[in-house]
């Protein structure tokens, strides 16, 4: 059985490409979406194996995103989410992620790097990692 693909969430353009090539690099297969409404769409008609999600974006965000994702049918009620969050200016990283903890599978803290990128997804989709060079950050503020 083929592998359902990932989706990544995230307003920031760069952010969001930087974590799409490195796992398409690392042999997955990812969709990304700008805003937590499109998210929504793309989960309303297509499978995935696992979200990863910025928990503090404009509009729609992150909490409303996982509340969505937690309170719709199966099997997108059950798919694997991790939040990231660098904070932002009325919440820091740590309040943002904590009050999501026990609604999601794993929590990330940018900056994050690409190995623990490469090892929390693979340990929720259960592939082993496969690229030997995974240094350096994915994000950098």
């Amino acid at each position: 059985m083929a592998q359902l693909p990932i989706l990544v969430v995230d307003d920031n353009e760069f952010i969001r490409a930087s974590m799409i090539k490195f796992l398409e690099m690392n042999r997955y297969d990812v969709v990304g979406v700008g805003h937590a409404q499109d998210a929504m769409d793309e989960l309303r008609a297509t499978e995935y194996g696992l979200i990863i999600t910025d928990v503090l974006m404009p509009d729609t965000d992150g909490f409303e995103l996982v509340d969505f994702i937690r309170g719709y049918t199966e099997p997108v009620k059950s798919t694997p989410i991790i939040a990231i969050s660098g904070g932002g200016r009325t919440i820091d990283a740590d309040s943002a992620l904590n009050a999501l903890e026990e609604k999601v599978d794993l929590i990330m803290k940018k900056p994050f790097s690409k190995k623990e990128l490469l090892d929390k997804t693979a340990e929720l989709i259960k592939k082993e990692s496969v690229s030997p060079d995974v240094d350096g950050a994915v994000y950098i503020e």
